[in-house]
């Protein structure tokens, strides 16, 4: 598909992983003090989720409320507050690539970001809306789908930033840089498929752990939840993907809404309007000017002769899938919200 090419094309190239700044004790104690901020960001965000999913597996969800901004900002700078420190830590030991700190310029972000909305975040409204359509029609799907509580806009433009900056630290950041330095041979060449399976799996259901009060619903997070690995593993840029989740989760603020008073069609054309506008950030901000090479010919140091234009957008230029290789809380409106 040549805009899926295209939209790769815009994400940064990988490059190799760079020796760590601590080595032997120094990096033990470090992610000795990391882990336990993870593993209670993951325990707090699965618990906060629980109660919701219950409900939904027991077939008596009922529709959310909406909580305070308050309520809403306490839990969001929780989330913020058991996740930087894990990013913090490891910056300690680690260089800044390997933390997902990609250089790059600002256009080249805006549309490594854009290109990641609508690979990841974009088909994901899709499978919402088309689950919406059929829980409509299903009183037995509605009755096992849940949603989360709504928030008002100031609260949930405060959580998806939260959301965004914390999710991906927890559950690609961490993990990943674990596999690449303690079990470079699990995604290593000979392993490479069954390693990068076997990790996105796992991943796929950490993210997925503190969305069950979804119920049924959460199958329309399983795609962008492998595409967010998929996509982070080729890259190790992580700031895209932040900047991706975060802005999904604002855009759904004006769509619920739209949703609310004017139906789910005016909603639908709504997200469509802002992904066509995100699309065509990601395929202008993408390209790069069109390099020059001299074709062997007569006269000059190259031999002269007539340039040939050298598409530096070319997938081939790109770096293919590497050989190594949210959190359930108030920001999530409704249920097609990540």
């Amino acid at each position: 598909m040549p805009i899926t090419r295209r939209l790769l094309a815009a994400l940064p190239v990988r490059t190799p992983l760079p020796p760590p700044r601590a080595r032997g004790t120094a990096r033990s104690i470090v992610w000795i003090y990391a882990l336990p901020f993870a593993l209670l960001y993951m325990l707090l965000t699965v618990a906060s989720a629980w109660p919701g999913a219950q409900r939904a597996a027991s077939g008596a969800t009922t529709a959310a409320a909406t909580a305070s901004d308050p309520a809403v900002m306490r839990g969001a700078a929780l989330w913020l507050l058991l996740s930087v420190p894990v990013w913090l830590l490891l910056g300690m030991a680690e260089r800044a690539p390997s933390v997902g700190l990609k250089r790059m310029a600002p256009r080249q972000l805006a549309a490594a970001s854009c290109a990641v909305f609508c690979l990841a975040e974009a088909p994901m409204f899709l499978l919402g809306t088309a689950f919406e359509v059929l829980r409509a029609h299903s009183p037995a799907v509605a009755a096992h789908s849940g949603s989360n509580a709504g928030s008002t806009l100031l609260g949930g433009v405060f959580a998806s930033v939260a959301a965004g900056v914390s999710e991906e630290i927890v559950v690609l950041v961490l993990p990943a840089l674990a596999v690449w330095r303690f079990a470079p041979r699990a995604t290593g060449a000979r392993q490479r498929r069954l390693g990068t399976a076997a990790l996105l799996l796992v991943l796929v259901a950490a993210r997925l752990s503190y969305h069950l009060e979804y119920g049924l619903a959460i199958v329309s997070l399983v795609p962008w939840s492998a595409v967010s690995v998929l996509l982070y593993l080729r890259t190790r840029a992580i700031l895209p993907l932040m900047i991706a989740h975060a802005a999904y989760d604002i855009a759904l603020i004006p769509v619920n809404r739209v949703g609310a008073q004017h139906g789910f069609a005016a909603a639908t054309a709504l997200f469509a309007a802002l992904a066509a506008l995100v699309l065509a950030g990601a395929l202008l901000a993408g390209r790069t000017p069109r390099r020059v090479a001299a074709v062997p010919g007569e006269g000059g140091a190259c031999g002269g002769g007539v340039p040939a234009a050298v598409d530096t957008d070319s997938p081939i230029d790109r770096v293919p899938l590497p050989a190594r290789t949210r959190p359930a809380g108030p920001e999530h409106s409704e249920p097609l919200s990540s």
